[in-house]
């Protein structure tokens, strides 16, 4: 077996892997001449060669002006694949955690796309899990809670304008929720900010309504905690913005590797 020694590198039972990440790990300090690579690895020069040249066809590695190598930005896609990963799993978390705080049927956190609204996460009971709807279908504007906040923040295309009073709009964004009664439930919708005051999604918590109440509503409580959990999101969210490439890096990124391949 070959005897890696670029420093830090966990080998598995994958030679060939062992090798291309010895050659990345040497990569990740600073850009390196082949022979920089070659010493640090301890590799043969043929083999770092090869595999030099083939992980530049996967846009792994590639050569500065300088014609030093450096991580190619193939790797760019996939940090950008990581932090989406791991935003998606904190904000699951986040809507778990509200869930079974307040006791609610089910938290989805919504986003606008155009005229319509996205889901992008979502928690709900196990027994309201299996309904089969689709989290991320988009679904048009209404006069629904939700929609009411998104409406508070910017109007619809003309013929979509529903709930457009001014007042009632400016009162949405001063308090940060509407709630009310929606696909047979009940609704409560919270802001969560973005940059410079604008809406980054709506945060809503759902249950079935009490047929014992003529005027079912959530309690100071439950509005609190999803405020609050609404201020822990719009931090996730802008530090996700706030820590992906640049645009300049992401288009490299889409032009390497097997995606661009036809």
């Amino acid at each position: 077996m070959v005897t890696i020694t670029a420093p830090g590198v966990v080998q598995s039972r994958v030679g060939v892997l062992n090798k291309a990440c010895a050659i990345l790990a040497v990569l990740e300090e600073e850009p390196a001449c082949l022979g920089t690579v070659i010493s640090e690895t301890g590799l043969k020069r043929s083999t770092v060669h090869r595999l030099v040249l083939a992980m530049e066809e996967l846009g792994l590695v590639e050569a500065d002006p300088q014609g030093q190598f450096i991580v190619g930005p193939r790797l760019i896609r996939l940090v950008m694949a990581a932090q989406r990963a791991i935003a998606d799993v904190e904000l699951r978390q986040e809507l778990s955690a509200l869930r079974a705080t307040t006791g609610v049927r089910a938290v989805r956190l919504e986003q606008r796309r155009g005229d319509q609204r996205i889901c992008i996460a979502e928690a709900q009971r196990l027994k309201s899990a299996a309904s089969g709807r689709n989290p991320s279908r988009a679904v048009a504007m209404g006069e629904d809670p939700v929609s009411r906040v998104f409406l508070a923040w910017r109007g619809l295309s003309q013929g979509h304008a529903v709930w457009s009073d001014a007042a009632a709009c400016s009162g949405t964004r001063c308090r940060g929720w509407v709630q009310g009664v929606a696909d047979g439930g009940l609704v409560l919708a919270v802001a969560v900010g973005g940059g410079d005051g604008d809406l980054s999604a709506v945060l809503s918590l759902s249950s079935p309504l009490q047929r014992t109440r003529r005027e079912a509503s959530y309690g100071r409580e439950v509005i609190t905690a999803a405020m609050e959990a609404a201020a822990r999101i719009s931090n996730r969210l802008r530090t996700r913005e706030a820590t992906s490439p640049v645009k300049g890096l992401e288009e490299r990124a889409r032009g390497v590797g097997p995606q661009s391949v036809e």
